[in-house]
């Protein structure tokens, strides 16, 4: 390093080294000035120089500290944003038109309300947790300074069970997943995580769990009303059945005469006229030809929404192999799921079964009660030509026709009164059971009407933390100052006078001769 020799002129007899010299305006000491700008001048001077003369350690220190804030830049955990937006929207056209009585009214609450809620609760996010497989995935995608960071924690504690990480990682699910609506009924989901691709699986499972769970929670009401107006069909079924064999008893007692008459010898006596279908018989065809009309539609209607997952699916493979390789764990994801959506699920193969057995289940029965009923009319016909055939004779007391009965009795006969009043509940419980049928095909049909994806999750391109231009801008401006004050630090370290001015305000005398490179 440099060094110089300085000489002085003797200072003056009077004047001690912390006197300054009364011609030197440089070192004049004024009261009203807070701030000395020559000797702000002489420090940066001090601190450029002090760069220059210890160049290869402030380089070296600049690049090391670059470097440094540049592979913690590279290594730092990116977070991915992905979205997507819900049209919520009332739609009761076409319940309207195929129910216009309406006996199952809706409910007074918006379609999104609660929204945050549903998605959020914690059954959902496990379900979601175990649908993208987020567990395992966590682990497999954690990066280098996240590994030694949990290496480095777990010298202090000892590692969570799978029981915690579950609930951690559902924890951290909650936090980072946000649901919002607004008055316009259009329902937003973000979630912030730290791979793109399960940021993407996160927002899309949301979406279809929120939507199976309001198509499911709006349905599943009418199905319960149903099930309940059917058992109440089945017991008043079964109370008319009772009153009508009460009904056919008094009948006979009244068709009775009160003393048998001789029979006459010739004439013979007339075959039995065959049984016809019973009541319970219909009762149950009517119920079998609803159960399989109700199956067949779910059937149809698990078929198109599998269709529509599939041709979803499809797409969002078009446009991760525009972005990814074949061999990315999206694109791979993305192959398996269009690959279990190919397959007929559990709930598909289950409702097309019940048809099946349903439907095998009315034609038997139907055909059973088509050979009844024209086994009663070929008797009646054959008993229509043989008394045309025969001589008059005394007459066979008529068959009890319990309809006449009801209609042409007496009003005030008790049984015929209750059998009135008890096919009229049955007639309108009948109604209520059929009308909740039509809301619950307008309610599964319309689903598609009501709730609709105005923005499906996108795969996201570019990470929104952290900013890495901004780091690396700051990194290289602090870098900058850490060379200049490690060059500093050095020669402020050393303890030597190494510049004039240092003499002239320690000293107090101007430098008159400056040697250098002794």
């Amino acid at each position: 390093m440099d060094r110089m020799q300085l000489e002085s002129a003797p200072s003056s007899p009077v004047g001690g080294p912390s006197d300054p010299p009364s011609g030197d305006p440089s070192n004049e000491v004024t009261g009203d000035r807070l701030i000395d700008p020559q000797l702000l001048v002489d420090w940066l001077g001090f601190v450029a120089r002090s760069v220059w003369r210890h160049r290869l350690l402030a380089g070296t220190t600049c690049l090391l500290a670059f470097g440094v804030v540049w592979i913690l830049a590279a290594e730092w955990p990116r977070t991915y944003q992905s979205y997507g937006r819900l049209l919520v929207q009332r739609n009761d056209v076409m319940s309207s038109l195929v129910n216009p009585g309406r006996t199952i009214p809706r409910g007074d609450n918006a379609p999104t309300w609660a929204a945050q809620e549903i998605v959020r609760s914690r059954q959902n996010l496990l379900a979601i947790m175990k649908e993208t497989n987020l567990v395992e995935e966590w682990e497999r995608s954690r990066t280098p300074l996240l590994r030694l960071k949990d290496w480095m924690v777990g010298w202090f504690r000892s590692p969570p069970t799978d029981v915690g990480r579950v609930e951690a990682l559902a924890g951290l699910l909650e936090e980072r997943l946000q649901v919002t609506t607004d008055e316009e009924g259009v329902v937003n989901f973000t979630v912030r995580w730290p791979s793109a691709a399960m940021a993407y699986q996160l927002v899309d499972k949301a979406m279809r769990n929120f939507l199976e769970y309001r198509q499911a929670s709006e349905t599943s009401a009418i199905g319960d009303s149903i099930a309940i107006l059917d058992r109440s069909v089945e017991e008043m079924e079964a109370q008319v059945n009772m009153t009508l064999a009460e009904l056919r008893q008094r009948g006979r007692a009244v068709r009775t005469p009160a003393r048998v008459q001789r029979a006459d010898p010739v004439a013979r006596p007339a075959p039995p006229l065959p049984a016809g279908p019973s009541a319970e018989s219909m009762v149950r065809l009517a119920r079998l030809k609803s159960a399989l009309e109700l199956r067949q539609q779910e059937v149809v209607r698990l078929e198109e929404a599998r269709t529509q997952q599939l041709a979803e699916a499809q797409a969002r493979l078009s446009a991760a192999q525009t972005i990814y390789t074949e061999g990315h764990p999206t694109v791979l994801a993305l192959r398996q799921t269009m690959a279990q959506l190919s397959r007929e699920t559990p709930e598909l193969a289950a409702a097309r079964r019940d048809a099946q057995n349903l439907e095998l289940e009315y034609d038997s029965l139907s055909t059973r009660v088509s050979v009844e009923t024209e086994n009663v009319e070929q008797a009646r016909a054959a008993m229509s030509q043989l008394a045309a055939a025969t001589p008059a004779s005394t007459p066979a007391p008529p068959p009890v026709d319990v309809p006449s009965l009801v209609n042409g009795g007496d009003p005030s006969e008790p049984v015929s009164l209750r059998l009135r009043v008890e096919m009229a509940q049955l007639a309108a419980v009948r109604e209520r059971a059929n009308a909740a049928r039509a809301e619950l095909t307008s309610s599964q049909v319309g689903f598609k009407y009501q709730y609709s994806i105005l923005r499906p999750a996108q795969l996201p391109r570019q990470p929104v933390s952290p900013n890495v231009p901004a780091i690396l801008g700051a990194g290289a401006i602090a870098s900058l100052l850490l060379a200049f004050a490690v060059a500093l630090g050095v020669d402020l370290a050393s303890g030597l006078v190494l510049e004039a001015w240092q003499v002239e305000r320690q000293v107090g005398v101007p430098v008159s001769l400056r040697i250098t490179n002794l």
